[in-house]
């Protein structure tokens, strides 16, 4: 009778550290998850931020003046954003002035 209970007692710490070792694992799991997510995010805006840059340069040499807005930039040099995602505020300052481009994460 007490070798029935010490070995269900057994059991049940096997059961309990297997538990406790199945919700560390998920509970890493869920943070890398989480960190590798927040890297794509400020990667994917670095990406925008040198695109759209690229594109303003090339509007420049091939034109003579810069873009008046987004817009014309989609529109005529191919440039694609998710504006669902970011909010690109440009501030078109003058045709031989660059513009102030700034880009925001939306949530």
């Amino acid at each position: 009778m007490i070798r029935l209970k010490q070995k269900k007692k057994k059991q049940y710490k096997q059961l309990l550290y297997s538990i406790v070792l199945l919700a560390l694992l998920l509970f890493v799991f869920g943070f890398a998850a989480d960190r590798i997510r927040l890297s794509n995010e400020s990667e994917q805006t670095a990406i925008l931020e040198k695109a759209v840059t690229r594109t303003i340069t090339q509007c420049y040499a091939l034109e003579g003046s810069y873009p008046p807005d987004i817009a014309y930039l989609t529109a005529h040099y191919g440039l694609t954003y998710d504006s669902d995602q970011y909010l690109i505020d440009y501030q078109y300052i003058g045709s031989n002035l660059r513009p102030d481009v700034t880009i925001i994460k939306r949530n």
